[in-house]
């Protein structure tokens, strides 16, 4: 017969093994709110069943069962759903870095409020025209000062906020990189622990799940992808590089980038090899840090730099109540020093040292206009090619024909539309005016023009803005004393401001200590000599209602607008687009990644009314396997103790 004892060992196996898929129920039941947990599964199988060796084996048919054993507790989990959800979370984490930092670029402009930059210009305008009217009144003089002051300080109040936002960007990046490590160092140390449980036959299931959160949490900040060709060894890649393998970390550094204002670049520390993203908390934080904020100082600068040009420009040529003339109402630092004083720019002026390296190697100019006084509706007369070079990194050349019967109008708007490295334009005095743009290839290099050439006479003989034509006679900026390339009058050339001039742009001390300096009236040439050399009077007002008209009306170029108004509706409205982009991507991905989440869920989620009657199942079979060993008990207790008697 087969061994009584067989018969508590297939009893004791059954409690042994409902008591663990109880516990199993327990565990599932106790994570159920735990959105990271992966619902166990106990799966059961028989055990290896024996020939019963006896006298009788001839008349037992089959194999002596063992009852039951646990095959495996399975993680319920679809790796579909993981690699789906870290794409998505992927890109809802880039939008929100960029949504994040928009708003708050918005804010900054503060617009539409009574301290904008719109109304605050608005009001500088106004200001010149009531001066038009009473040009000889203190009070209005006064209030002039006031508005400009007003302006200049909410342009420098922007810089330093966007200059802020873009240092609390670049100390997230840092954050996000130690983030970044300190996972990876989490996902590292787990695949240690869950390779050798495995290597025991232990299914790790919760340590699995921890896992996975890392590499979710993970997939939020950086654009990972995961390999899980090898089952004994997960993969984390960033890009093509390996974050983690198996039980390797390679850590990712951070360090300041002198080309880059000092902002932080990511390096793989074990080549130095920068990081490359594509997506992410960490992508979208970099593009807010060195585009997004970048772009709007770039913005900031220019409204100032040429807010300041058209009224300097203008305000040279008239004279104060006192009789001065040749004074400019801004003050705007330069990137190189004229010691022989503003106006008188020898060979050396404009030479600067854009590398430190302690010697001048480029001539910074910003705005140059022609000698000539054209009629830009004429046909110029004149065959030629000129040549700009883009502000890229290459210096692209932008190759402008033209021949005799095009007007300078036209030619001004093939210039434009062609994104030459300079814009163009025709100033007060109808002379063709060129001013440099800011540059895509390295930020100390905005508002330089680049380059100059003409085949033929429209920059040289008819424009009066180049001393000859041909090669030789081009200007270009890599080289030092170009200035003596120019024929245009020492007060029409402006030298390109120090850096982030919205910073350093002021109404003039002179300006300021003696409002009378304030040029509201017009001269005239007396003499013959092609200059202004004669006040209009002191009852006259018309170089303030020109400078009033060129901030308003007056085509002067800022960035490729017509003018400040212009330019300055299509930053906003730039901006706010963005913004409202961002916004209705974060929301349309939010919505995506819940109902992937929810999908998910659906596979690995904890049901409780599932796993209550899952507990009462194992409950019966606990009790009916008890039974068993209670019957086999008393079936030893007849044997021993009764059939003796």
């Amino acid at each position: 017969m087969s061994s009584t004892f067989g018969g508590f060992e297939i009893a004791k196996r059954g409690l042994n093994v409902h008591q663990t898929a109880i516990q199993t129920t327990g565990h599932n039941i106790a994570n159920a709110d735990n959105e990271n947990y992966s619902r166990q599964r106990v799966n059961l199988e028989s055990m290896d069943p024996l020939y019963a060796p006896a006298l009788n084996r001839a008349n037992v048919k089959g194999q002596q069962g063992q009852g039951v054993q646990i095959a495996s507790i399975e993680r319920i989990r679809n790796t579909f759903y993981d690699d789906q959800i870290a794409d998505a979370n992927n890109v809802k984490n880039y939008w929100g870095a960029s949504s994040d930092y928009l708003q708050q670029i918005e804010r900054i402009f503060n617009e539409p409020s009574d301290n904008s930059l719109r109304t605050l210009g608005d009001k500088f305008w106004q200001s010149w025209q009531e001066l038009s009217t009473y040009p000889s009144d203190r009070a209005h003089r006064e209030v002039v000062l006031e508005r400009g002051n007003a302006l200049t300080t909410r342009m420098s109040d922007i810089y330093n906020k966007l200059t802020d936002l873009r240092h609390r960007a670049n100390r997230e990046v840092i954050a996000d990189v130690r983030t970044i490590n300190s996972l990876a160092s989490d996902i590292r140390d787990l695949n240690e622990r869950i390779l050798k449980l495995q290597a025991l036959g232990d299914q790790p299931n919760d340590l699995m799940d921890r896992r996975d959160a890392a590499i979710e949490k993970l997939s939020g900040i950086a654009n990972i992808r995961i390999g899980r060709g090898d089952k004994d060894e997960m993969i984390v890649f960033i890009g093509e590089q390996a974050l983690v393998q198996g039980e390797i970390q390679r850590k990712l550094k951070t360090e300041p980038d002198a080309t880059n204002d000092g902002m932080a670049k990511i390096l793989w520390e074990h080549n130095d090899k920068e990081l490359i993203l594509s997506g992410g908390h960490l992508f979208g934080l970099m593009q807010m840090r060195d585009d997004a904020i970048v772009e709007r100082i770039n913005n900031v600068d220019e409204f100032a730099l040429n807010i300041a040009d058209v009224v300097n420009e203008i305000h040279k040529d008239g004279f104060g109540l006192n009789g001065e003339t040749n004074k400019n109402f801004f003050d705007v630092r330069n990137l190189s020093d004229n010691s022989r004083g503003i106006y008188d720019l020898g060979p050396q002026a404009a030479n600067y040292d854009l590398n430190q390296d302690g010697t001048a190697e480029v001539t910074a100019i910003f705005r140059v206009s022609g000698s000539n006084t054209v009629d830009p509706s004429k046909p110029v007369g004149v065959d030629g090619t000129m040549t700009f070079y883009k502000n890229d990194g290459n210096s692209t050349p932008v190759l402008v024909d033209y021949s005799a019967d095009d007007t300078l109008n036209s030619i001004i708007k093939r210039i434009n539309d062609q994104d030459a490295g300079v814009v163009a334009y025709m100033t007060h005095d109808n002379q063709l005016a060129l001013k440099g743009t800011t540059a895509e290839d390295d930020r100390r290099t905005n508002f330089m023009i680049r380059h100059l050439e003409d085949s033929g006479e429209l920059l040289a003989g008819y424009t009066g803005i180049l001393n000859a034509s041909g090669p030789q006679g081009a200007f270009d900026f890599r080289r030092i004393d170009e200035i003596s390339k120019l024929r245009a009058p020492l007060q029409d050339i402006t030298l390109t401001p120090i850096y982030h001039p919205s910073a350093y742009v002021k109404v003039s001390e002179e300006i300021l200590r003696d409002p009378a300096s304030l040029a509201a009236a017009r001269g005239k040439d007396v003499g013959g000599t092609g200059d202004y050399n004669q006040s209009n009077g002191s009852a006259d007002g018309s170089n303030a209602l020109l400078i009033a008209e060129s901030l308003k009306q007056g085509k002067n170029m800022i960035g490729h607008s017509d003018n400040a108004e212009e330019f300055y509706n299509a930053v906003i409205s730039k901006l706010g687009t963005e913004s409202r982009t961002a916004e209705d991507a974060i929301q349309r991905h939010e919505d995506n990644l819940l109902s992937l989440k929810n999908l998910r869920q659906s596979v690995m989620g904890v049901s409780l009314d599932e796993e209550m009657s899952n507990m009462v199942q194992f409950q019966h079979s606990y009790n009916a396997a008890a039974k068993i060993l209670n019957s086999m008990d008393q079936m030893l207790d007849v044997i021993i103790n009764r059939l003796g008697a």
